[in-house]
């Protein structure tokens, strides 16, 4: 027999996969429930903007084509959209593959990345797998983000900070304020990336206008996604801005034709439907004022957010993950670390009845 686990090392033996929210499908093969919800992966609820179907459909003919390896067509409208030189920016399959591009473009040996906890595993499961790892710092009271253990914790060898915001799991922001008085206590040969995967639905006064920041920073990279608001987390396509000549750097690692010609076509036309985008964020606000009032009624502890979920505590999480599920409801159990809580990702006006009337049967609330 071949020892697998001794051939990839011990770095790569010993990774716990990201896991991913349970499909819709296979829930109701597992469990026989039928016409089952799911609010687990904070997707867009709407389902996908109708320019975006139609510009897909018509260029179907082309798929024996390779896709645009610099994806020319889509550069050239979000440069426009964002205001930034199309040099700036970079596309991925998905934010999770700018992840990858910047561990591995930046990340030399004896170096190491740097985020808070609890936030988005992903950081430190690319980090291990190419060989460094994630030094974590717990948040402070609710969640917050604790900037002065943050600052403590930046060594020489802190070669990236990933900094969520709006944070994933927790919905939690930082202030512009806070992000430019890091940006000015680090060594400029840290790169500071902060992941705007949920941007769109930010109302928040006080958020950073990163875009900006990137003229006087040239150590920061910002991530946002057409996953979320816009509707197109089938088709796998993010990107980042930041300084051309870090762009340029990981162009250098980027696999060829990484992003597929069908997601770049549904990118365009998502970013020209605006009245969608403007309908998912009306519709997320709403549901998430719905839940708010919901959660206060059962007396229940959440999070206040910024995103398109929210994080409640209903003392154990895994116990009414998996009832929910038996009532065809799939939300998310994130394990140990947050065991007394569920996010929720907020849906439809009624999905979001829906999972408020079940959890009310568990609860012995209805």
């Amino acid at each position: 027999m071949i020892d697998y686990k001794k051939l990839a090392g011990e770095k790569i033996s010993s990774l716990i996969p990201y896991q991913p929210g349970k499909p819709i499908k296979e829930l109701e093969r597992e469990l026989g429930v039928k016409e089952a919800i799911k609010l687990a992966s904070n997707e867009n609820p709407l389902g996908v903007s109708k320019k975006v179907i139609q510009a897909v459909t018509e260029a179907l003919h082309e798929m024996n084509r390779y896709p645009l390896g610099d994806a020319f067509y889509l550069r050239q409208e979000l440069s426009r959209f964002l205001d930034v030189s199309p040099h700036q920016i970079i596309f991925g399959t998905g934010s999770n593959e700018i992840i990858e591009l910047a561990i591995r473009t930046f990340v030399k040996d004896g170096e190491h990345v740097l985020s808070y906890a609890p936030s988005f595993s992903v950081y430190g499961i690319i980090a291990q797998a190419a060989g460094s790892f994630c030094k974590w710092v717990q948040t402070g009271d609710r969640f917050r983000v604790d900037f002065d253990k943050l600052k403590e914790a930046v060594e020489n060898s802190t070669r990236l900070v990933f900094l969520a915001n709006p944070n994933n799991p927790t919905g939690v922001y930082f202030s512009e304020e806070e992000l430019v008085d890091f940006l000015n206590y680090i060594p400029k040969e840290t790169i500071v990336i902060l992941d705007e995967a949920y941007i769109e639905y930010v109302d928040a006064p006080d958020f950073p206008e990163s875009l900006k920041l990137l003229k006087k920073y040239p150590n920061l990279i910002t991530m946002r996604t057409f996953s979320k608001a816009y509707g197109l987390a089938g088709f796998r396509i993010g990107y980042a801005i930041g300084h051309q000549d870090a762009i340029d750097m990981l162009n250098r690692v980027r696999q060829p034709f990484n992003v597929n010609m069908v997601a770049q076509i549904a990118a365009i036309a998502a970013l020209e439907d605006r009245e969608f985008v403007r309908n998912s964020i009306k519709v997320n606000r709403e549901g998430k004022a719905y839940l708010y009032k919901q959660f206060k009624e059962l007396g229940l502890d959440y999070i206040e957010t910024q995103a398109n979920f929210i994080l409640v505590n209903v003392k154990d999480g895994k116990d009414v993950f998996e009832r929910l599920l038996k009532e065809g409801v799939i939300v998310r159990f994130l394990g140990p670390n947050l065991k007394e809580y569920i996010r929720v990702s907020i849906g439809t006006m009624q999905e979001n009845e829906i999972f408020i009337s079940k959890l009310k049967k568990i609860l012995n609330k209805g």
